[in-house]
């Protein structure tokens, strides 16, 4: 099979389109946001007080990346990280009241331009791409022993 004609390069182009395109649509509604820091407060919006490696399997970073991300949120009064009493070594992090305040404010942002994005798919193909891609994961972490992730 052409590395064209197979799905990893489409995937992986609509990957990066769709953050250009998310991250535009936050500065465009004057949201001091990027997709990824969306990503973080979403999850802690709906888990509180993640342990910050989770994070970076979630997120898909490595420890100095994410720590880079997390240390931006902070200063923007987004979240905070405090040591679990176990490991101090530990960071649990958690949204601050703030953080709450901008995922409301953004997530009608995002599930808007999610809709945008999907227009003209039907649900049926949408959940045939959904699988498909599961499978391409699973195949994947089969080879490199990659945990899997059902929620995003």
């Amino acid at each position: 099979m052409i590395f064209e004609d197979s799905l990893i390069p489409w995937i992986g182009k609509t990957g990066k389109m769709l953050g250009f395109m998310m991250n535009k649509t936050f500065k465009d509604e004057n949201i001091n946001l990027t997709r990824e820091q969306f990503i973080v407060l979403n999850l802690l919006a709906i888990d509180d007080g993640k342990p910050q490696h989770d994070l970076a399997f979630i997120t898909e970073r490595n420890k100095a990346s994410l720590s880079r991300l997390i240390s931006n949120m902070e200063r923007n009064n987004l979240i905070y990280r405090t040591s679990t009493k176990k490991d101090k070594r530990i960071k649990k992090v958690s949204i601050t009241p703030f953080g709450k305040e901008i995922v409301a404010i953004a997530t009608p942002i995002v599930k808007k331009a999610i809709e945008t994005f999907q227009e003209g798919i039907s649900e049926a193909e949408i959940k045939h791409a959904i699988t498909t891609i599961k499978k391409i994961q699973h195949n994947i972490s089969k080879v490199h022993s990659f945990k899997l992730c059902d929620k995003l």
